[in-house]
């Protein structure tokens, strides 16, 4: 967990303690003038094989806040037929298919912090991201405390080993691993740590066969500058990683979860302009999609947001997104860009 007293807000990626391998974590380049971040990710033949390596089933599945690899799941565990999913709730296994169960995936992430006497650690972490429509046909949305670790300007580091798995299950990959070419952040969020831009889009590789990611998985629609308005009937959706067993299924990190219900402001920092819904998911589903317009059935829907930080209001818990805005939409442009 990672808490800031003045904020008295958590964010939500989860991770495990390593020490540092052979990759060598990079420091975040100076802010542009265009204000947006840019850091090249696996661009060689030899560095993507390197990160789908590293990233075998049973490290995936260790991925939690407990550091101990959960029970298995069941093979209906998410295969719900009875479930009500047009009903607000507060954390459940999304028992249906559709398209979001296959554009929204656990996104994977060696992380690095510095120990009480001062040395570079390692950390393997997950979060979650969502596979956006756009031109390049290669987007991921998720949230930049996803890919940027250490502490603000000079000291923030990218983190390595980004591999994004839509779908992901219980350790398996039904329909690939994809590592990222590129990954944009708001300069703005490096300097300030701010989850008022707390956004990052993630320009992905190809699959080995040579098709992108959205011919795979299919896209979710993308808007920016969305209004938001009280009681805006929202889903949000994420792979929380607490660890938890069978009595909250939906919280082991292995299973695709979700909330649901009225959306509402986080009135503690109006100038984050975050909205949220009650939800119990915490760590793991950092950079999941905030949907409106979103179609049960389907799976479809809107993405306005992604999961920051979670917050108290009213004497519960809320999970809220950073708002998808025009630093945002800055970012989706240049990754619609040709790959380097």
């Amino acid at each position: 967990m990672i808490r800031n007293a003045a904020r008295k807000t958590t964010v939500l990626a989860v991770g495990v303690a390593l020490g540092i391998g052979c990759v060598t974590p990079a420091v975040a380049d100076p802010a542009p003038d265009d204000g947006v971040l840019e850091h090249a990710g696996a661009r060689t033949a030899a560095d993507r094989q390197r990160v789908q390596d590293y990233w075998t089933a049973e490290k995936m599945k260790m991925v939690t806040r407990a550091g101990d690899a959960p029970d298995p799941v069941g093979k209906d565990a998410d295969d719900l037929p009875g479930q009500d999913r047009t009903r607000p709730s507060s954390g459940a296994v999304w028992g249906g298919g559709g398209l979001v169960r296959k554009t929204v995936g656990r996104l994977f992430m060696t992380s690095y912090f510095k120990d009480e006497s001062g040395k570079l650690q390692a950390d393997d972490r997950s979060c979650t991201g969502t596979v956006v429509e756009g031109t390049a046909g290669s987007t991921v949305v998720t949230a930049a405390h996803c890919v940027l670790s250490g502490d603000r300007g000079d000291q923030a580091v990218w983190d390595t080993n980004v591999y994004f798995v839509p779908g992901y299950r219980d350790g398996a990959k039904p329909l690939g691993g994809f590592t990222v070419n590129t990954t944009f952040i708001p300069a703005d969020y490096k300097e300030k740590l701010s989850p008022g831009s707390d956004v990052a889009m993630l320009a992905m590789n190809p699959a080995a066969d040579g098709r992108k990611i959205s011919e795979i998985t299919g896209t979710q629609k993308i808007r920016f500058g969305a209004q938001r308005g009280q009681g805006q009937f929202t889903y949000d959706f994420g792979y929380s990683a607490e660890g938890y067993g069978k009595e909250e299924p939906w919280r082991t990190g292995q299973l695709l979860g979700y909330c649901a219900g009225p959306a509402a402001k986080d009135d503690t920092h109006p100038e984050w302009n975050h909205w949220g819904v009650r939800c119990d998911m915490y760590r793991g589903s950092s950079g999941g999609p905030h949907f409106v317009d979103f179609d049960a059935k389907s799976g479809s829907g809107t993405v306005v947001g992604v999961n920051s930080n979670m917050n108290r209001k009213d004497g519960k818990t809320f999970e809220f997104a950073a708002p998808l805005g025009e630093a945002a939409r800055k970012l989706y442009l240049r990754a619609q860009e040709p790959a380097r």
